[in-house]
């Protein structure tokens, strides 16, 4: 530990004066999504702590404002190195985005796509079932004896119909749904 009080205040003071600075940075950086709550905290502690220890080592030499000169400049150092990285967080994070608004936008095409394709082979469906009813109902009205109960009902039935096709397509449509 640092024995002198005068050079204990003195540190704290720069430490409190580097805080300041970094936290005064970081708030113009946080839009950024760069910030590290507590990494100023811990290298500054770190640096503090290495320079005790230095001093320690050397408590019979007058060397604390050395020291301070020197601690200020590691502490410049590494905070430079973690400004310097923070362009390449930021840019790999917006590639990260980038690459998950793509995928997700190729999943909502593949979801559309897909939504469309089933839409058209309903269509198709309803289309071939519709055909095959018209098929059936020609079949239906050649077979059909005019003069037989069942011609005479629908001869009577046909008269609310456009056509006797489109009386005989929604008669056997409602037998072939009832069966």
């Amino acid at each position: 530990m640092i024995n002198n009080p005068q050079e204990q205040s003195n540190l704290d003071d720069l430490i409190n004066k580097i805080k300041y600075q970094h936290s005064s940075k970081n708030k113009k950086s946080m839009d950024n999504s760069d910030y590290q709550p507590n990494s100023t905290d811990n290298l500054l502690q770190q640096l503090k702590s290495d320079l005790t220890q230095q001093h320690n080592s050397n408590q019979n030499k007058p060397e604390s404002n050395e020291n301070l000169q020197q601690f200020k400049q590691q502490f410049q150092q590494k905070q430079h190195n973690v400004s310097h990285n923070a362009p390449v967080v930021n840019e790999n994070l917006q590639q990260f985005k980038q690459q998950f608004q793509q995928s997700k936008e190729e999943q909502r095409e593949t979801i559309t796509h897909q939504n469309q394709e089933e839409i058209r082979y309903t269509e198709q469906r309803k289309q071939q079932q519709q055909k095959l009813l018209i098929r059936q109902a020609e079949q239906w009205l050649k077979d059909l004896d005019e003069y037989s109960d069942e011609g005479l009902w629908f001869e009577s039935f046909c008269s609310s119909y456009p056509s006797r096709l489109d009386a005989a397509i929604e008669y056997l449509a409602v037998l072939n749904a009832s069966s």
